[in-house]
């Protein structure tokens, strides 16, 4: 497979990406940085969106594929940044983050096949550096969903840590398989910090809170980054200017790994 870059457009020229969670917060600021390159988004989320489904649903990630594939049978990248953290609902919370991600890209598979640069991004999340439950773990990595689903249903936030966790490990299995790495699919993700979207307002605006989190996810730098701060890396993993990462989990999360993880580099 060739692969040709616009360096003159970030290697975003002409490019089709599809977008998920591109109604709000890091989706949102991505979708911005992306059209001001002059690429086409098909944004998908729940509401405001060109596809307004439900991912943590199969039906919702069947017509979303069903839609995307019908609108553009070549698709040049697939970004996945929908999830939510649902403290009282882990099943939904593993659903949305592990396989609507997951199942979505898979199903759209057949389109970057016929990019001549194909790439795609998943979200992780600092939280992946956090203790999983193991249950949890092994039911998405064998996608079983309903199991997944019940090692989840008691404790939201253990789901959303071991989801995530589930996540970057799907993407350093897959980016290296014949059908996708293979046949020049480069898959990557990013884990970012805690981020000043809506998902974290809560916590932000409560000062205990605020303070719990810091102990738990400390920071090198002074601030939490805005989405906007952390779309041009997203969106440069998903252009053709991106050559060589392949199967990469990038923090972008004010130095919060390396606190966490000193010089540990596995």
């Amino acid at each position: 497979m060739s692969e040709q870059s616009d360096m003159g457009s970030g290697g975003h020229a002409n490019r089709i990406v599809v977008l998920t969670g591109a109604a709000g917060g890091i989706g949102r600021a991505v979708a911005s940085c992306l059209a001001r390159s002059g690429v086409k988004v098909i944004g998908i989320d729940m509401k405001d969106a060109d596809v307004c489904v439900d991912l943590g649903t199969a039906e919702g990630r069947r017509e979303a594929t069903r839609h995307v594939l019908a609108s553009s049978p070549i698709i040049d990248a697939v970004i996945s940044c929908a999830g939510i953290s649902l403290p009282d609902d882990g099943a939904r919370t593993v659903s949305v983050n592990y396989f609507g991600a997951t199942h979505l890209l898979e199903g759209l598979r057949c389109g970057l096949e016929r990019s001549k640069a194909p790439r795609a991004v998943m979200i992780c999340s600092i939280a992946t550096l956090f203790p999983p439950d193991e249950e949890i773990v092994r039911a998405c990595l064998a996608d079983d969903e309903v199991a997944a689903r019940k090692a989840s249903s008691a404790d939201g936030q253990s789901a959303y840590a071991s989801g995530k966790n589930a996540l970057a490990r799907w993407v350093r299995r897959t980016s290296m398989r014949p059908d996708w790495g293979g046949v020049g699919i480069l898959v990557n993700g990013v884990s970012p910090g805690t981020i000043k979207t809506a998902m974290a307002q809560d916590i932000l605006s409560d000062p205990q809170a605020k303070a719990e989190l810091m102990k738990a996810v400390p920071l090198v730098l002074e601030d939490y980054a805005q989405p906007e701060e952390i779309a041009p890396l997203i969106a440069f993993l998903a252009s053709a200017d991106n050559r060589f990462m392949v199967g990469q989990v990038m923090f972008a999360d004010g130095g919060s790994d390396v606190l966490l993880r000193g010089d540990n580099v596995i």
